[in-house]
């Protein structure tokens, strides 16, 4: 009976632990709905703070396009790591055509991070390109 009463009270008492306001909340996200098309990113440039959880949502509308964002500031060099950090770190994603593409990563240091089209989609893919820039 002690047994039972025991295990009873170390029941409720953990539900409530559960439910009681000491649970810190997870880190907002950021969601940034993106298009990519023939020869563009819309938006092209993206501002987010320091230390933002960032979601971008991106949909390739009229075929096969890439995502390439550099993971070091402009002008930062490659010491001290990345300022973009992604699980599990990478830089280059591939959009295919009326698929939407999840790409989440933590702005972990202030800068410019440009990105550009890594799947060659005629003439004008050299200007398909934009900027992230991560303010303090």
């Amino acid at each position: 009976m002690i047994a039972v009463c025991a295990v009873l009270g170390l029941a409720v008492g953990l539900m409530g632990a559960q439910s009681g306001p000491a649970q810190t909340a997870a880190p907002q996200v950021k969601v940034i709905e993106m298009t990519a098309k023939k020869y563009a990113y819309t938006p092209s440039e993206i501002r987010v703070k320091k230390g933002t959880r960032v979601q971008l949502k991106i949909r390739a509308t009229d075929r096969t396009h890439g995502f390439k964002i550099a993971l070091y500031s402009e002008g930062a060099g490659e010491s001290g790591g990345p300022g973009l950090k992604f699980d599990p770190q990478q830089d280059n994603f591939k959009l295919a055509k009326n698929e939407e593409r999840v790409i989440e990563f933590v702005a972990e240091r202030a800068g410019s991070y440009p990105f550009k089209c890594s799947v060659f989609c005629g003439l004008g893919h050299s200007g398909m390109k934009g900027l992230l820039i991560v303010e303090e």
